[in-house]
């Protein structure tokens, strides 16, 4: 047989399962990022920005550590989340949440798109131009408490070039994603997705 009928009877059976995989690797095992996060306010109706950067390990791991006045770091993993306040002023306490969940909508959110950019039972998925608008089933709204989320992508419909996230959760609220320096499957240290309180910490549970 001729190299090139070879070549064509390799991709006649494998063509599938490539396209398949690739469309299934949108989201990668890990990824860091830098973000900025948009979210309005219940009382006053101002929107709220804050920054930082993100860490994220499939499955349903994820850090978000925000800078500026808002300074703080989030953690959650399929066991515990922890949210962490640090002093305000010398001498007194910073302060650390820990709850027995991982209900992080977010994290939630990169662990369904392992399925990939197409409909399946969680959601289903429309393209235009540089958009994906995702709309959930009742069983992906059970599951991950989520009812629809639009990506925006700078060009081409892959991770690197997400933009903008926006998800709006089953309870009508709406988080908003800016996403940029985008770094794929770095090697993330395991210890990013617990935390310890520093000295001088004030623990609830």
């Amino acid at each position: 047989m001729q190299k090139s009928q070879q070549l064509i009877l390799i991709l006649l059976l494998f063509g599938n399962s490539l396209l398949t995989f690739s469309k299934e690797s949108f989201i990668p095992k890990t990824f860091e990022a830098n973000f900025v996060k948009k979210e309005k306010a219940i009382l006053s109706g101002k929107t709220i920005k804050s920054e930082g950067e993100l860490y994220y390990q499939y499955p349903s791991r994820i850090r978000l550590e925000f800078q500026g006045n808002d300074k703080s770091v989030f953690v959650s993993n399929p066991f515990k989340t922890f949210y962490y306040k640090p002093p305000i002023f010398e001498g007194v306490p910073g302060e650390l949440t820990v709850n027995k969940s991982n209900n992080y909508p977010l994290s939630k959110f990169f662990d369904s798109l392992r399925s990939g950019l197409k409909s399946n039972e969680l959601y289903s998925v429309k393209k235009s131009q540089n958009k994906l608008n995702i709309k959930f089933t009742k069983k992906g709204i059970l599951e991950l408490k989520i009812l629809s989320a639009e990506l925006t992508f700078k060009k081409s419909l892959i991770f690197l070039e997400l933009e903008k996230l926006q998800i709006e959760l089953d309870n009508n609220k709406k988080l908003n994603f800016e996403l940029n320096k985008i770094k794929v499957n770095p090697k993330l240290d395991k210890n990013l997705f617990t935390f310890e309180a520093p000295k001088n910490t004030r623990t609830s549970y």
